[in-house]
């Protein structure tokens, strides 16, 4: 993989909810599940360029400057605190922000190395950021001091996966001049409206280094005819599936947020493996706790009256997670400057595959998305 310099646009993915290749067909129907499996497709014809290495970052910080020219630094929570002034605009205040937390009262210990390292890079990030620029950058903090250097490579965990980059790449020398490092999703206006990161080439100085996009260098293997045979089924299947998802029809069963549950229990299923997805909805709706008895009952029914759409839905998203999973598997085998792995094994968050049409994730759900609802919080 290589990264790109400062002057190409970041990929978007706060603004909007970026979904797993394979929850598409949920919020976009069987149109949407084949620009998925075109998109798969495609990456064997030039598409892996537009694959960019999807880091797990933590934590979450916006920072930037007000209409007065005020520096402000801060968390998600801070920044859309209502109960408190959360958008810090000295490190002072920032630790007061953070100490002030029901985290800090409870394990001073645990939280006090957190916010003696956000106080730290205050400064940092200030000097970075101009003094005639005016809004704030959202992002995901990778370290917080320059990594240590284990076997050529500088390695660094924020969260679930940890990062080796080689010292002798053009990444790693940046790494090298760096004190701390984030990687920034989208640029947030005065008005509160996030766009694509553009400005990111502005920074001042080497201390805050702000990671340019990782892309693959080498086309994946895509096993074409699990894709071949998905399509046959969307294009046989078509109407059942669109009917399934019409979402007049949702609306008039008062059941608008049909596709969030489905997500919701497709991420359910990380826990138990992923093993029979789509099999046992129905044990599933029975148990939630998010869903009223009142819509329980409604989409059972609708559910009988649509199985053939509902069939041919989940025939489609297991297809598109087995093959999402192979091309995974084949990028992160692949000699690259970054290598990611999660706890000793291959393998990080995934990747984000950029689209016109709207931007897909390529998440291992088997192992990161465990991983990561395996952390106690």
């Amino acid at each position: 993989m290589r990264f790109h310099q400062f002057n190409k646009p970041l990929l978007l993915e706060a603004s909007a909810r970026i979904q797993h290749a394979e929850d598409i067909i949920f919020f976009e129907g069987s149109a949407g599940a084949m620009r998925v499996l075109n998109s798969l497709r495609n990456l064997e014809k030039g598409g892996y360029s537009d694959v960019t290495v999807k880091w797990d970052g933590s934590p979450a910080i916006i920072f930037g400057r007000n209409q007065n020219g005020e520096f402000i630094l801060t968390d998600k929570g801070g920044f859309v605190a209502k109960g408190y002034d959360g958008k810090a605009t000295s490190a002072e205040a920032l630790e007061a922000m953070l100490k002030a937390r029901p985290g800090y009262a409870k394990d001073p210990k645990g939280y006090g190395p957190f916010v003696a390292n956000m106080k730290n890079v205050f400064a940092m990030y200030e000097k970075a950021v101009p003094n005639t620029y005016v809004g704030f950058f959202k992002g995901d903090l990778l370290y917080f001091n320059t990594p240590k250097i284990e076997e050529g490579s500088y390695v660094f965990k924020p969260q679930i996966v940890t990062y080796s980059v080689d010292t002798n790449s053009e990444l790693g020398k940046k790494i090298s001049a760096s004190k701390t490092g984030v990687v920034v999703h989208s640029q947030v206006g005065i008005d509160g409206t996030e766009t694509k990161p553009t400005d990111t080439d502005n920074f001042i100085g080497n201390e805050v280094l702000v990671f340019p996009p990782v892309t693959v260098e080498k086309a994946p293997q895509v096993p074409n005819a699990p894709l071949d045979n998905a399509e046959r089924i969307i294009k046989k299947d078509a109407q059942a599936i669109d009917s399934l998802l019409n979402k007049s029809t949702l609306g008039s069963l008062q059941i608008t947020d049909f596709a969030d549950i489905l997500y919701a229990y497709t991420n359910s299923k990380v826990d138990t493996g992923l093993s029979n997805l789509g099999g046992d909805f129905a044990q599933w709706l029975e148990t939630t706790p998010r869903v009223s008895k009142n819509k329980k009952v409604k989409i059972a029914q609708y559910i009988q009256d649509n199985a053939q759409g509902f069939s041919s839905l989940w025939e489609v998203v297991n297809t598109i997670m087995k093959v999402k999973d192979q091309v995974i598997q084949d990028m992160d085998s692949q000699s690259s400057t970054v290598k990611q792995s999660i706890n000793g094994n291959t393998g990080g968050e995934g990747y984000v595959l950029a689209s016109p049409k709207g931007s897909m994730k390529l998440v291992p759900r088997a192992t990161f998305s465990a991983a990561n609802r395996a952390v106690k919080r």
